[in-house]
């Protein structure tokens, strides 16, 4: 969002009548999704990182690895 856009939906916010509870509960789910979004994000840099290490695998790669994994076992 850009900064009139957050601007705009602080004013809509601030012309509701929220209790002190309807507001914190806002914050709370704010901060929910906030922890979420990053916590994502992180998780998606990771895979970028492993894949540009180690380059991107379809499933059938896996099922290939598997069974030779499989055969040297035994």
């Amino acid at each position: 969002m850009n900064a009139i856009s957050l601007n705009n939906l602080w004013s809509y916010l601030q012309g509701l009548s929220l209790t002190a509870s309807n507001q914190r509960w806002l914050g709370e789910r704010l901060l929910e999704a906030s922890t979420s979004h990053s916590t994502a994000s992180e998780e998606e840099i990771k895979l970028k990182k492993l894949n540009a290490l180690f380059g991107v695998w379809s499933g059938e790669d896996g099922e290939r690895i598997e069974k030779a994994i499989q055969e040297v076992q035994r």
